[in-house]
């Protein structure tokens, strides 16, 4: 009944673009609009490919709170990986942003139901907001600072231009001084999210998005999805250590490093305690974080090329079990010293190998005994009346989950062969 109940909201949101796109000359309501950067810096603001940088944003007539929706899609530090060759896991978008990219029912348009007005059956806060959607393109979880030529086995090379930071730059200053302006001005409440790469980049940016709206924003939500930043220091067992150093050298982040440094809490040999400093710096705002603890992408990404020899799944496994369990019990502490930070953890799904809660729904994150699957939490942090004080909730390891029947994902998987 659930899914069918919402309906009459479906064809009502359908109507909008039809309804109100024409309220103003340049602005289309309830509809992507591309915007292009461009930089009076005399710098660029570009993808990897050196292609012109483009985001989406989606106004809403009736709120004005706003969600910035970062895109996931992988990593590239080398030829191979940035070069988006077979077989190897790379980084989303290596010939850049086509200015259709959002356009009907596209995957990026419908990827989750923080920003797919129209979702069927999914209902989340977000969807009567103004939503900025931005694209991924760089291979560096929108943190990068460098430009880097990178050769193949056969000596061919490949100019890079890892600029994430500066993209996420030039989107702040767009909504201070760009056409849209006005749907900025005053921000009640503020959203910052994304999956994997994205997730990466919500949090590692957050500061800056605060730094850059300042007391332009009355309250202020982290909710990331997917793209733990895992501290490397305070216990043996720890394993994402070669993943960050790599990164470091590859990505060029001293600049935005040294910028975090201001940060109170924030150790650049670690990068894990970004999240100790954004509890710190931020006690107003609330801090989420959710991922799947049988996550079988993101773990590939943060160990499977840095070990030799390359570890075995059921290695992976237990080395993100590890980091998972330290950075979980950062954030209870955290919590008793701030009250301001919390995760949403469920064990398995079958779609997309655990990897990210909330994209295309919410079915399957539930966690036994709490009645509350992802899509619950996120209204819950949504929701001004509630703290934290409950928002810190994991499931424990439950074989079973991984043979049940998953009916829903089973059925899209069906279709997705068949297309």
């Amino acid at each position: 009944m659930r899914r069918w109940s919402v309906i009459p909201f479906l064809i009502a949101v359908l109507l909008l673009p039809f309804l109100f796109g024409g309220c103003d000359e340049d602005i289309k309501y309830y509809q992507w609009n591309l915007v292009q950067l461009e930089a009076e810096d005399g710098g660029e603001y570009v993808c990897g490919n050196g292609t012109a940088y483009k985001f989406f944003v989606n106004p809403s007539l009736t709120s004005n709170n706003v969600l910035i929706y970062y895109e996931g899609g992988g990593a590239c530090w080398d030829y191979p990986s940035c070069s988006g060759q077979s077989g190897i896991r790379g980084a989303a978008n290596p010939n850049g942003i086509p200015d259709d990219y959002m356009e009907g029912f596209s995957v990026p348009a419908i990827m989750s139901p923080f920003i797919f007005r129209a979702h069927p059956w999914e209902r989340v806060d977000t969807q009567n907001w103004t939503i900025i959607f931005v694209p991924y393109c760089t291979g560096d979880i929108f943190i990068g600072d460098n430009t880097k030529t990178y050769t193949s086995d056969d000596g061919t090379e490949l100019k890079w231009h890892h600029n994430g930071f500066k993209n996420t730059q030039g989107i702040l200053n767009w909504m201070t001084e760009g056409p849209f302006k006005k749907h900025f001005k005053t921000i009640p409440k503020l959203m910052v999210t994304g999956c994997s790469a994205g997730g990466a980049g919500s949090i590692l940016n957050y500061h800056f998005i605060r730094e850059g709206l300042a007391d332009r924003v009355g309250e202020a939500i982290l909710f990331n999805d997917s793209g733990p930043i895992y501290y490397t220091t305070g216990a043996s067992n720890l394993s994402s250590g070669p993943l960050h150093a790599k990164i470091q050298e590859a990505w060029g982040i001293t600049n935005v490093l040294n910028q975090l440094g201001s940060v109170p809490g924030f150790n650049s040999d670690d990068f894990g305690s970004l999240s100790t400093a954004l509890s710190i710096m931020y006690p107003n705002d609330k801090l989420a974080h959710t991922q799947f603890t049988r996550d079988a992408i993101y773990s590939g990404y943060s160990y499977d090329r840095f070990y030799d020899p390359v570890p075995t799944q059921e290695k992976i496994h237990e080395m993100w079990g590890y980091d998972q369990t330290y950075l979980l019990a950062m954030y209870e502490d955290l919590y008793y010293e701030n009250e301001n930070i919390g995760y949403f953890v469920p064990y398995y799904r079958p779609f997309n190998e655990s990897h990210c809660s909330c994209v295309l729904s919410f079915d399957d994150t539930d966690i036994t005994g709490t009645g509350m699957n992802v899509g619950d939490y996120a209204n819950r942090l949504l929701d001004s009346r509630h703290t934290m004080e409950t928002m810190r909730i994991s499931e424990e390891p439950n074989e079973e989950e991984l043979t049940r029947p998953y009916p829903f994902w089973d059925l899209l998987d069906l279709l997705m062969s068949a297309l």
